[in-house]
């Protein structure tokens, strides 16, 4: 066997072990990722499901409001900004 063809079987053999090292380690990662990813959401839904829920009353309580204003105010609202200037 020739030198060189020793040298290219060398470094085709280390690189290809090392490719899979570092293959290995990206799976190993991902995986990582992953469960802490989900234990992110697990910890993250309660506030999530507070927040949606504190938005709705508040908008429960604004349509409420404004269901009660006065038609005075309704009209007002509802018209132009110069026709309450005028008035």
């Amino acid at each position: 066997m020739e030198a060189w063809l020793v040298v290219w079987l060398v470094v085709g053999l280390v690189t290809t072990v090392m490719l899979l090292v570092m293959l290995g380690f990206l799976v190993r990662h991902v995986i990582l990722l992953g469960r802490t990813a989900g234990r992110m959401q697990d910890e993250l839904q309660p506030i999530a499901d507070d927040l949606a829920a504190t938005s709705a009353r508040a908008a429960d309580k604004a349509a409420h409001l404004s269901d009660r204003a006065s038609p005075s105010q309704r009209s007002r609202s509802q018209g132009s900004p110069r026709q309450g200037l005028q008035g």
